[in-house]
């Protein structure tokens, strides 16, 4: 049985891909932005959010369309990969906090330090008040903590928990066929998929695909693992 996920190269998007990912994800998955001005910094931590998976290798992408697999074990240097990714993130952030400080005292006889100040913390406070946006709105969402202690228990088979699926509304080929790439990769690897539908549509879509309802709680949807059928 594989532990590890090993993505192959045509799933794997490009680094230069999720700027444009992340805005999708924001849009299609993300709470409202509390305003105009504050969505760079939703779509900043969707952004480090991506990051961070496709370090892991867990990040999925074809076309339009981009999900996520978790629950695979990663090698050590994958691990080194997400340390490094979030300390380059947190780098990021702490500069965009700085830099206009530091040009604010050094224009301290002028009109810039008050716009430096204003800019340093306004960043901040975007970032902090999404931050909080986005908590909230995953607390709301659907627990699979309990499901998935279920399913490992009874089951004895290894089970990943695939979400954040998303595709433009022009290109739902991208979208169908990355499901399809997806379900085949889980069969490949003998593991079975947990996903909780974003909305009445996606629910229908996994239902179509052999999902079903799992346990514990009808929200969750399930497929175990399949044979991988003979080309």
């Amino acid at each position: 049985m594989a532990f590890q996920l090993h993505l192959p190269d045509h799933l794997r998007p490009r680094w230069r891909d999720l700027p444009r990912l992340a805005a999708l994800l924001q849009r299609r998955l993300g709470p409202p932005p509390l305003h105009p001005l504050t969505r760079p910094a939703a779509c900043w931590l969707w952004l480090l959010t991506l990051a961070t998976q496709h370090a892991a290798g867990r990040l999925l992408a074809h076309g339009t369309a981009t999900v996520s697999v978790t629950g695979s074990r990663i090698s050590f240097t994958r691990q080194a990969a997400c340390t490094a990714v979030l300390t380059a993130g947190l780098a990021i952030h702490l500069a965009w906090i700085w830099l206009p400080l530091e040009a604010a005292w050094a224009l301290e006889r002028n009109f810039w330090p008050l716009t430096t100040v204003v800019l340093g913390f306004g960043i901040t406070l975007c970032l902090l008040v999404e931050t909080g946006n986005l908590l909230r709105h995953t607390r709301a969402l659907t627990s699979l903590t309990d499901p998935l202690k279920h399913l490992r228990t009874h089951t004895g088979h290894l089970w990943w928990v695939a979400g954040n699926l998303a595709a433009h509304d022009d290109d739902p080929v991208s979208g169908g066929r990355l499901v399809h790439q997806a379900l085949r990769l889980a069969d490949t690897h003998q593991a079975g998929l947990v996903v909780v539908a974003s909305g009445p549509a996606t629910r229908r879509a996994y239902l179509r695909r052999g999902f079903t309802p799992g346990p514990l709680d009808p929200r969750v949807l399930i497929r175990p693992p399949r044979p991988v059928p003979e080309r």
